[in-house]
């Protein structure tokens, strides 16, 4: 029987094999309205201090685990707790998987092939899967999630360029504290007066079209969303377990 193998350095997986199947590397994500905290990517705003990361709305100390459970099963842990308060867009446990082996992908009962829309497949769920093209089945379950009341579980599942990428996520809950109504591409980001962006968030209809609407809509709709924000108070953390299963 097939069995994956990994390379696992400093908590994070670096990359790893399931018979074609090529995936990592894996890890965090978490974002207030100006900072950016990644592992894999360039962290904006935010400078880590062992495991303190200041951001610009205050510090947040983060725990990250990555484990090879059994044989076929990888664990994932992440606990973010707030040192200040801190007001905050999200906490991602991230995983990326190379799209040439793997024939399509499901979440939420829907099927999804790979067509590079960039779109945030994000719904309620705990589950997503995908099949590879030798019938090989790889699911990640979000298995635990505490959003300190204030924040709530969601998975998405995201075609881009010869990737695809799976998020365990926590999004502000309603009410939330602050609306931020943003217009961003490469050269500038454009921001909403903050009265303006709680008056429309008030307005079912535009609360509606505007969460998340990049996101959603994918790579061809302009960079234009609301992105709630809920305040994580000193003391507090979120969490989240994650784990992915080779079958």
């Amino acid at each position: 029987m097939t069995k994956p193998t990994v390379t696992i350095t400093n908590n994070k997986l670096i990359k790893g094999q399931y018979g074609d199947i090529i995936f990592g590397p894996w890890g965090l994500e978490c974002s207030d309205q100006h900072s950016f905290v990644t592992l894999t990517d360039q962290p904006r705003n935010a400078k880590q201090i062992s495991d303190v990361w200041h951001l610009s709305g205050g510090r947040i100390h983060i725990a990250y685990e990555t484990r090879k459970r059994t044989p076929n099963t990888i664990g994932l842990k992440l606990r973010i707790r707030a040192l200040d308060n801190i007001l905050l867009q999200d906490a991602v446990i991230r995983l990326v998987f190379d799209k040439t082996a793997i024939q399509h992908g499901c979440i939420a009962g829907k099927t999804v092939h790979h067509t590079n829309s960039d779109k945030y497949r994000l719904h309620p769920t705990n589950k997503v899967t995908l099949i590879g093209k030798d019938g090989a089945t790889i699911s990640v379950t979000l298995d635990h999630a505490d959003g300190a009341g204030r924040f709530d579980p969601y998975m998405y599942l995201r075609d881009r360029d010869d990737h695809w990428i799976i998020h365990a996520r926590l999004l502000p809950s309603d009410p939330v504290d602050q609306v931020w109504l943003r217009w961003a591409n490469r050269f500038f980001t454009l921001s909403a007066p903050g009265w303006l962006s709680a008056l429309l968030w008030r307005m079912p209809v535009l609360k509606k079209l505007l969460w998340r609407l990049r996101e959603r809509m994918g790579r061809h709709c302009p960079e234009i969303q609301a992105v709630p924000l809920n305040c994580l108070c000193a003391g507090q953390s979120l969490s989240m377990e994650v784990t992915c299963h080779f079958q």
